[in-house]
């Protein structure tokens, strides 16, 4: 039988009843959870922690939109899958901020495990997209008001890059970027956009564009370094490895 993947939460409520269902379901999904009762901590969480799922019980006055709405502004979980346990008639409100799934209150069992059970898939897509394999590769950068530089590429995923330069980079700075993957004879030409960096010139990349071939070839390469991983790390004589 293959092991579940081990997904990181945040659960923001102070319900008692709430918090009993729900940590029973996410644990049956191997979802290890943080448990917030304040708006502070789980404000601190959403921005500065990755996180699988945001779980906030829609409770007005404990401001739950301003959970959601960080969550979505911060880099690490724009795209995090958000779980929102609602009263009918705060639906809407739900929605409009962000929220990707909805509980009915009052929570139990059955309706929050079915609704854990498509959030679930939700969370594999996206942490198998937010993946990233350590790299050392030359890459030539062409960055808006910059002109050419050349950088190293530290990190990449499905979705972006780390980019070493030899100075900072502006946030929302469009980059073309050109370099080959190791391995391979393909060269990937790709434009993106700065959306973090610190000033010893390490900055994060989004991709907004790769030719559909490319794609196809970088899809193919991290496969194969995240096979390699598994195997690597998969103790011996077993014969399966994780989900991911």
């Amino acid at each position: 039988m293959k092991e579940q993947v081990r997904l990181d939460g945040l659960l923001f409520s102070n319900d008692a009843q709430v918090l009993r269902v729900m940590n029973q379901v996410l644990d049956s999904f191997a979802i290890q959870t943080e448990v917030c009762s304040e708006v502070g901590s789980a404000l601190e969480a959403v921005t500065h922690r990755r996180l699988d799922a945001v779980i906030v019980d829609w409770n007005a006055a404990n401001d739950p939109a301003r959970i959601v709405r960080s969550a979505r502004k911060s880099s690490p979980n724009s795209n995090s899958t958000i779980v929102a346990m609602v009263d009918v008639g705060s639906e809407a409100h739900a929605l409009l901020v962000g929220t990707n799934f909805m509980i009915y209150k009052p929570v139990d069992l059955d309706r929050a495990g079915r609704c854990m059970r498509a959030a679930y898939g939700t969370m594999l897509q996206e942490r198998r997209r937010a993946a990233r394999v350590s790299v050392d590769i030359p890459v030539t950068a062409r960055v808006s008001e910059l002109g050419v530089l050349e950088a190293r590429v530290s990190d990449l995923s499905i979705g972006g890059l780390a980019l070493q330069c030899e100075q900072p980079l502006q946030i929302d700075r469009e980059v073309s970027l050109l370099f080959s993957l190791p391995g391979t004879n393909g060269v990937m030409r790709i434009n993106g956009k700065v959306v973090n960096g610190n000033t010893a010139g390490r900055a994060g990349v989004r991709f907004s564009f790769i030719p559909e071939e490319d794609l196809d070839l970088l899809e193919s390469w991290l496969a194969m370094e995240f096979a390699k991983l598994e195997n690597a790390e998969m103790p011996l004589g077993e014969s399966e490895s994780c989900v991911v």
